[in-house]
């Protein structure tokens, strides 16, 4: 009698395009997130229902709780935020700057850089978080 062995199949799981495939999302998801945030400028700014979208070659000027002044996230003083602020627009021939201000700031520190903003006869956008 001829008793012949059953081969044993195993069954296993091609990996190896899983990894080409896990690659190319992390690189996807790490490409957005880079996009999502370019200011590196951490504010809470104010809450608004009616906001829109601001066209871009715009100038950026943000203002933190400790009044630090930054022209497209770069430090600037307030002695020479005009001359910053001047040189970016005719650089980026740009007509309006969007104001990005701490919400905890008073209306007088407002007050002081729309007045920078005025001298140089731009407009003033004020940016602010979309509301609930």
């Amino acid at each position: 009698m001829n008793f012949s062995r059953r081969r044993k199949q195993t069954s296993h799981i091609e990996a190896s395009s899983l990894s080409d495939i896990l690659f190319f999302l992390l690189l996807f998801f790490l490409m957005i997130a880079t996009m999502a945030s370019p200011d590196a400028i951490k504010l809470l700014l104010p809450n608004s229902t009616t906001a829109k979208h601001v066209p871009k070659g715009t100038v950026s000027l943000s203002v933190n709780a400790e009044n630090q002044y930054f022209v497209d996230s770069k430090p600037v003083s307030l002695e020479n935020m005009e001359q910053v602020i001047g040189e970016a627009a005719k650089r980026k021939e740009a007509e309006s700057v969007v104001l990005k201000i701490e919400k905890t700031n008073t209306v007088q520190d407002l007050v002081v850089v729309a007045d920078v903003i005025a001298k140089l006869n731009l407009r003033m956008v004020l940016a602010t978080d979309r509301g609930k």
